[in-house]
């Protein structure tokens, strides 16, 4: 294969692990609003047949094993990809074997999940490995589409900018645990009125404290987001693929939150439930990009005009060189 054709291999598989792991993680939402996680009541098989019987949870969660066995694929692929010709380039290799790596886990822990009847902590911490797995298939990809770059040092206030880059993503994975917590905990429906829980910001008893708690975290992500996408967005270093993607982050952010207002007063339904986490996803995936848009050398280089564009990759050693 030629270098070009190469590359062009590794972005299409890697923006279709991607979508596959979104498409995963969406319908995982479904199974879960629509209590069909024990549509399928043991595993591997569902009702001990590779073939389920045509009801609708069962369907609902025999679609997700499917979703995720295409994902196992597309991942394993994007790893092979990387380790016959990206070898030398370590964040797309090693957070292509950490893609595969927390595709298995996700798998096996699905299982478990089935296993355990959804225990809450079980299906929190499935979940937290799918968002880890999207983190890094975003990484390899981001990594990955251009030429690398050489290091560069970062003066202090863009220390800064890195550091609050790097808590808006910390902080948005915690929110969507915390959301998944609170639903496991059984409180996700407990405060029906918003902004406030029964007309209180600290309302009595504990499933409303763990509902409120909710809106506290992401109310203080939001502010932590706001201000890692406001610096980032002045930052010298930056240029206008990272500025898109800060300005998609924070209106993803705001449509949640809208979105979560809305969830209440139209009664939680299983829909805007499923949408609410799609949305979360999506919201993570903004952060993710952002971050790694603004931190990874490859767009480093590129986006301070270190990268020319006659470089190339030399499939025999996999390094980039001038033509």
């Amino acid at each position: 294969m030629s270098s070009q054709q190469i590359q062009t291999a590794f972005r299409i598989v890697a923006v279709a692990a991607l979508a596959s792991a979104f498409f995963q993680v969406t319908l995982g939402g479904v199974v879960r609003v629509t209590d069909s996680g024990l549509g399928c009541p043991d595993w591997p098989l569902c009702h001990g047949r590779i073939i389920p019987p045509f009801d609708t949870a069962t369907l609902i969660e025999y679609s997700h094993r499917l979703s995720a066995s295409v994902l196992v694929l597309l991942v394993a692929a994007n790893m092979a990809i990387s380790w016959m010709y990206f070898r030398r380039r370590a964040f797309v290799f090693y957070s292509g074997a950490a893609s595969l790596a927390l595709v298995l886990i996700a798998s096996i822990l699905g299982g478990v999940t089935v296993l355990t009847e959804l225990e809450w902590w079980v299906v929190t911490l499935h979940l937290a490995i799918a968002e880890t797995l999207i983190g890094c298939l975003i990484i390899a990809a981001v990594s990955g589409w251009n030429a690398p770059a050489a290091r560069s040092e970062l003066s202090m206030p863009e220390r800064a900018v890195t550091l609050w880059a790097l808590a808006a993503v910390v902080g948005t994975l915690l929110l969507i645990l915390s959301g998944s917590f609170m639903v496991g905990y059984g409180a996700g429906s407990s405060c029906s009125t918003w902004p406030l829980c029964r007309g209180s910001l600290l309302p009595d008893g504990s499933a409303y404290a763990i509902h409120m708690g909710h809106r506290f975290v992401a109310a203080a992500v939001f502010v932590i987001v706001a201000i890692a996408v406001w610096r980032v967005w002045r930052s010298a270093t930056v240029g206008g693929p990272v500025r898109y993607v800060t300005l998609i982050a924070l209106s993803l952010f705001v449509a949640q939150i809208a979105l979560g207002a809305l969830l209440v007063w139209l009664g939680f339904s299983a829909e805007l439930k499923a949408v609410h986490l799609s949305l979360a996803t999506l919201g993570w995936i903004a952060v993710v990009f952002m971050a790694a848009l603004r931190l990874l050398p490859a767009y480093l280089r590129e986006a301070t005009g270190q990268l020319s564009d006659g470089d190339t990759l030399s499939a025999g050693d996999m390094r980039w060189q001038p033509r």
